[in-house]
């Protein structure tokens, strides 16, 4: 028995249909049924039994098929842990970041970080959503991330970065376009459009506006501050974001919305179970150390 032949299985199990399991795994499919012929030999039963064209796992399969998706998933967990420490010895640091400050905060942090430290780490930066984050922290795959705070994620600790206000934002020509301020309470006879309540932001914010008018009425939900200025500009709609530089592309006007002014507040993102390369522990420690109100957008 090899590796091969259980992430082979695995394939096949999933699915069930030798053709399909053969393209994604990038061999022909006499091959993957010699393997599988030779695995079920070795292991004295049979594994799969067909249905017209499909194969679905017997009783023996579907035992061995748990057996191998726990061997499988514990040996990909060390090879990603393994990559990550070769990395992180070698002064490389993976560091993700929301699409908001990946063009502006996360560059000064890195360069002053950079100018205080002579042996300052190499930066490898991604772009995504706070979530996909998250659960790159968690699985290894980034060692620090800028983003919300999600307390499902308990093997995370979370640094208090930068606050970003929330806004109201409509066309020049909508009548809450002349506020200078506005109240959840005033929103009441609009359909709204702001972020998804899945995502930590938009659950922050559903909830802030709730406890001060729980019945609002929001008409979509979308993951980010363009879909959300798109969807006002062309719909002459009201849209509820974080003051970001997203939306200054688009042509809407602002209003200041009363809500707690830490309700969209960005962390820094470590997963503190996992073990903390020198570099990256300075890197850490710097930022604790750095007054956060320093990036704070005012």
């Amino acid at each position: 028995m090899n590796l091969n032949q259980l992430y082979y299985f695995r394939t096949l199990a999933e699915f069930q249909h030798y053709k399909k399991a053969a393209a994604h795994l990038y061999i022909s499919q006499p091959s993957l049924s010699n393997a599988m012929k030779s695995l079920e030999k070795e292991l004295g039963c049979v594994l799969f039994e067909k249905t017209g064209r499909n194969v679905k796992l017997t009783e023996y399969g579907r035992m061995f098929y748990n057996t191998t998706c726990s061997t499988l998933n514990i040996l990909d967990e060390g090879k990603t842990e393994l990559a990550q420490k070769i990395k992180r010895d070698a002064g490389i640091i993976n560091i993700a970041c929301i699409p908001t400050s990946i063009g502006t905060r996360l560059p000064k942090l890195i360069k002053d970080f950079q100018e205080k430290n002579t042996k300052s780490p190499y930066f490898i930066l991604h772009d995504a959503f706070s979530l996909p984050i998250l659960d790159g922290l968690t699985n290894g795959k980034y060692d620090i991330g800028i983003c919300s705070r999600d307390l499902h994620y308990q093997e995370l600790s979370f640094i208090p970065l930068f606050s970003e206000k929330i806004m109201v934002i409509v066309p020049p020509t909508h009548p809450l376009a002349a506020k200078k301020k506005l109240t959840p309470s005033m929103l009441r006879h609009y359909n709204l459009i702001t972020y998804s309540e899945k995502t930590p932001i938009g659950a922050s914010v559903r909830h802030e506006l709730n406890a001060k008018c729980p019945n609002l009425t929001f008409a979509e939900s979308y993951d980010g501050e363009i879909a959300i200025a798109g969807q006002v500009v062309e719909n002459n709609d009201v849209g509820i974001v974080a003051d970001t530089v997203l939306v200054n592309s688009f042509n809407v006007v602002k209003v200041p919305l009363a809500v707690p002014s830490d309700t969209r507040t960005v962390y820094i993102a470590y997963n503190h179970t996992r073990q903390i390369a020198p570099t990256l522990q300075a890197f850490i420690d710097y930022i604790q150390s750095t007054n956060a109100q320093h990036y704070t957008t005012v």
